[in-house]
């Protein structure tokens, strides 16, 4: 049976090697997301046939498979993959990121798989320039929340520090305990903030925040994610300052990310508020994920 590891800090520059050749657009593919989101969904991973392969499964729901990485043929690592769901009496689910992975499925196995979009855990990808300048009438509101925000406060932006820390930390848990009651899932997400904060220094990745009259009350943390594209893994705000998240949203990628053209916020989960929020914004592109199953 196909040996699953650990997403730990032990095995990062290894994960890390694999997922550097991919270059890929899709969210998912750094280690900081895979190490933050690891207990939630039972993350692991394998290598088959010097190929890289994440094996997630989300509470009591069904052991997935990421489509392999690396180079070479792939139809012996899937056929590892198919063996592996038949061992442990699962139904096999490949996911799948990106349209020459898909090309490369159907040409190795013409009409094996069904391949469904999942529409949930598309990407949201903006040009960085456009979040940064706010122009245009479709960014007006925007713009007006922003300038808001700096005019009522006495404000000043700062790249995250270790000190940082628990003020950040308390801030979130505040704000988790007024809204765990109504966000479905809002303790797995607490989890996954918590251990990038315990973390972020071991990580690839910049913090960046907002203060007013000496308090933080946002911040952000993002990396790179390919040649030319950043990714933001957490942004979080005091909703009682007026305009915070679209301060922090702007002050963070004009000051450590605007050297890149274009920046992933990632998914929205399928939750319908965040999906709001995150097409308020115009993405230039969605980056597509699917599901492929046995025909």
């Amino acid at each position: 049976m196909i040996e699953l590891k650990e997403c730990s800090l032990d095995n990062k520059s290894e994960i890390d090697c694999f997922l550097s050749k991919k270059n890929s657009k899709n969210s998912e593919f750094t280690f900081t997301n895979l190490f933050m989101w690891r207990k939630s969904y039972n993350m692991k991973y394998a290598v088959i046939n010097g190929m890289f392969c994440i094996f997630p499964k989300h509470e009591e729901g069904p052991r997935s498979a990421t489509f392999p990485i690396g180079d070479g043929d792939i139809r012996p690592v899937i056929e590892e993959i198919l063996k592996y769901f038949e061992e442990i009496g699962e139904t096999p689910l490949i996911r799948i990121y990106d349209d020459e992975a898909v090309k490369k499925l159907l040409d190795a196995y013409p009409n094996k798989f069904v391949l469904t979009e999942d529409m949930n855990s598309f990407d949201y990808v903006y040009k960085t320039e456009d979040l940064i300048n706010l122009s245009g009438k479709k960014y007006h509101s925007k713009k007006n929340h922003v300038n808001r925000f700096m005019t009522m406060y006495d404000w000043e932006y700062s790249r995250m520090t270790p000190d940082d820390r628990e003020e950040c930390r308390r801030l979130y848990e505040a704000w988790y305990d007024n809204k765990n009651a109504e966000i479905e899932g809002l303790s797995e997400e607490k989890e996954a903030v918590f251990e990038l904060l315990d973390n972020w220094e071991k990580l690839d990745i910049v913090g960046g925040c907002i203060r007013v009259d000496g308090r933080i009350v946002a911040f952000s943390f993002g990396e790179k994610l390919c040649d030319n594209m950043a990714v933001i893994h957490l942004e979080h705000a005091d909703t009682e300052y007026r305009g915070a998240f679209a301060a922090i949203n702007k002050l963070f990628l004009e000051n450590e990310w605007s050297g890149f053209e274009f920046v992933n916020r990632e998914e929205d989960m399928g939750l319908p508020g965040l999906r709001l929020a995150k097409e308020s914004y115009h993405p230039y592109e969605m980056v597509k994920k699917y599901v492929a199953t046995l025909a």
